[in-house]
């Protein structure tokens, strides 16, 4: 004999499981606003632009730019002074220019930093260019290194200047989420600024 009452009951109760159990909504995700999000560097340093471009993978035990500095200063036995990321027919290298003599040297050396790909123009060495040289007693890879391990960035660019009467190191990177930022190592102290 059926029970009215217990079947109504039966129904009622695997109803509510059943809308219970398979609701429409998802839980909410917390949502960020643009400028709650934090870079792995200083968030509030006016200094530090976001970037579109991540930087290249790190190379282990330290960055590309600073053994192209050293290569390109070993290969053409002189003083590195300048290094710039560059686009040579399709292949990423370091353009470095290079204190030879009297002679300013532009060195195209490999995105790892371990080769010498092509040496490139010859100019005069300008004067101002060679008394900063005479002055600095920091390389620029020394200045690189600093830089990169202060900020655990990658060097996008660098080169010697004069800031305030003070000879620096000015030093361009790029961090792993594509932010970018400056740096100023002493030329004559190593000192980061």
């Amino acid at each position: 004999m059926r029970h009215p009452g217990r079947v109504a009951a039966t129904v009622g109760l695997t109803a509510g499981l059943v809308v219970g159990c398979t609701s429409s909504e998802e839980p909410a995700e917390p949502s960020v606003s643009a400028s709650e999000v934090v870079t792995d560097r200083e968030p509030d340093n006016p200094e530090m632009t976001p970037g579109d471009d991540a930087s290249p993978d790190p190379i282990s035990g330290e960055d590309g730019a600073v053994r192209a500095l050293s290569t390109a200063a070993e290969e053409l036995d002189g003083q590195a002074f300048e290094i710039d990321r560059t686009d040579d027919a399709g292949e990423e290298l370091w353009e470095v220019s290079v204190a030879v003599g009297d002679e300013k040297v532009e060195a195209y050396v490999s995105a790892d930093g371990n080769a010498l790909v092509r040496e490139g123009e010859r100019e005069p060495l300008d004067a101002e260019d060679r008394r900063r040289l005479q002055e600095a007693t920091v390389t620029a890879s020394e200045a690189a290194t600093t830089a990169v391990r202060e900020t655990g960035a990658s060097v996008e660019d660098l080169d010697l200047s004069e800031e305030r009467g003070a000879l620096v190191w000015e030093i361009e990177l790029r961090t792993t989420d594509g932010a970018t930022t400056e740096a100023r190592v002493d030329a004559v102290s190593g000192e980061l600024l």
